[in-house]
């Protein structure tokens, strides 16, 4: 009379089966969790874009004269191994962060690039300062950090007849510029891509001064 019970080979056939279900089923969930985790780190990106070039533009669009004129400047810098634009201006979308500064005026506003602290790539800061005179004080301290992992940032100017420029400066010799603002600005961001360093994350976007000359035209 046979003992009820398994053998050996249905007991290894069993735990073949079982490791074979199990395998199937956690490579299901690991590719969910991945799914999951690059749509999280997609979402991060695109917020991270859209703040800084919503925050550019509304600074770009409220550029405002100042003692008859505008001022308005580029500045290369070199950092890591290429070279990068800074953009100075002065402009009515002034932030205060200080309970003892002004909620409200035409502030000198900055943009420039910076080695990056935790993630890969540059950061891009931004300062704003009431009381900063570009004339006596070339570089800016402090600000706050707009955005970081920046792969690439480029401006294109054009004035009011639609010539490019790639860089600006309204105290230069250039009729086009001297004293103004340029007309529409185009901005080019790229942010990186850590899954695929080759194939970074790309935004532009276009930004009409709608005031960028004191005279009328």
């Amino acid at each position: 009379m046979r003992t009820k019970g398994f053998t050996l080979i249905e007991i290894l056939l069993a735990i073949l089966i079982l490791g074979i279900v199990l395998t199937t089923v956690y490579a299901s969930y690991r590719g969910t969790f991945r799914i999951v985790k690059e749509t999280q780190y997609d979402a991060e990106v695109y917020g991270n874009a859209r703040a800084a070039l919503d925050r550019i533009s509304r600074d770009l669009q409220s550029a405002a004269p100042w003692g008859g004129a505008f001022t308005f400047r580029t500045k290369t810098r070199s950092l890591g191994d290429r070279e990068w634009v800074q953009l100075l201006f002065r402009s009515a979308a002034h932030v205060s962060f200080s309970d003892t500064e002004p909620p409200e005026g035409v502030a000198v506003v900055e943009y420039r690039i910076e080695e990056g602290t935790e993630k890969e790539g540059y950061a891009l800061w931004r300062s704003d300062s009431l009381r900063r005179d570009p004339g006596k004080t070339e570089d800016a301290a402090g600000g706050f950090l707009l955005a970081e992992g920046i792969e690439a940032l480029t401006w294109r100017f054009y004035d009011e007849r639609g010539k490019e420029y790639d860089s600006w400066d309204s105290g230069g010799g250039d009729e086009g510029q001297r004293k103004k603002a340029p007309a529409a600005i185009l901005i080019r961001l790229s942010l990186v891509n850590e899954a695929d360093r080759e194939r970074p994350y790309l935004f532009s976007t276009r930004v009409a001064l709608p005031f960028h000359r004191l005279e009328a035209p």
